[in-house]
């Protein structure tokens, strides 16, 4: 690692969600619930018109440029490579993975 880890303070968290939630917004994706921790993102969204490593993508360039804004030190990296991206085929799953990300973090 280049840097110490990554954590996030409150304002940093606030703008994040913020920024998740206009880009849904934007784009025409249905986003079901967002949770910014510290360390990581969880967010469930519906978006049928781009891959979901497409919008994992997206997301995190939003949040990057966000975070710049507010970072005046400038931190090189904010995001790991990668992270999870994928389908949820059912109403059931859905409303599991919703309940997960809100309540049981």
């Amino acid at each position: 690692m280049r840097e110490e880890p990554c954590r996030l303070t409150a304002s940093q968290r606030q703008a994040v969600e913020a920024i998740v939630q206009r880009h849904c917004e934007i784009r025409g994706w249905t986003l079901h619930a967002v949770n910014v921790r510290t360390n990581h993102v969880h967010v469930v969204l519906t978006a049928t018109d781009v891959h979901p490593k497409k919008a994992r993508t997206e997301l995190k360039s939003w949040a990057t440029r966000v975070l710049k804004q507010l970072d005046g030190a400038g931190r090189l990296k904010w995001w790991s490579d990668g992270g999870s991206a994928r389908y949820i085929n059912d109403q059931s799953g859905l409303e599991e993975t919703i309940d997960y990300v809100r309540n049981r973090q």
